[in-house]
């Protein structure tokens, strides 16, 4: 025993490693993660490597997966948020955040600065004051300044 750990995979074929590469695709491909598909490129350059260099160790190709797997997951990661397409309704899917910056109508509520309900066109939402805000009366107007989920964060009306 040489004290390799890793010796089992001394002397594979190249081909495990496309292998292994083909199987992190393949689940990349289902679960759309964005993720598996660095270290499968990194399977593939192992693959590449050992094709090249058919006599490395197995804890040398180990060693190279796992430093390629963490820098294509790094520069990967940094590239897709870099060209991630912007939308031109950003809070399309952010019901309550599409909101922000309109005017809401008390229906009732916010005992003691708790929650309450008011109107933003016509639709009834669950709100809740800013800190250290008045409690408004039925009828008043506020404006919408956050979404905390399907809540609103509200304030009293400036320009009223």
């Amino acid at each position: 025993m040489d004290g390799d750990p890793f010796q089992f995979l001394s002397g594979i074929s190249p081909w495990w490693w496309v292998a292994v590469a083909s199987v992190l695709g393949a689940i990349e491909v289902v679960t759309f993660s964005f993720f598996l598909i660095w270290p499968a490129l990194s399977a593939l350059g192992v693959a590449l490597l050992l094709w090249i260099f058919p006599e490395m160790s197995g804890s040398t190709q180990l060693m190279w997966f796992a430093l390629t797997a963490i820098g294509f997951t790094v520069a990967g990661r940094q590239v897709v948020f870099a060209y991630r397409p912007t939308s031109d309704r950003p809070n399309l899917n952010q019901r309550g955040a599409a909101l922000i910056g309109r005017t809401a109508i008390v229906i009732d509520g916010f005992a003691g600065g708790g929650a309450g309900n008011v109107t933003v066109d016509g639709i009834r939402w669950r709100g809740r004051l800013v800190e250290n805000a008045p409690r408004p009366s039925p009828g008043d107007i506020l404006d919408v300044v956050d979404a905390d989920g399907m809540t609103l964060v509200l304030e009293v009306a400036s320009d009223r």
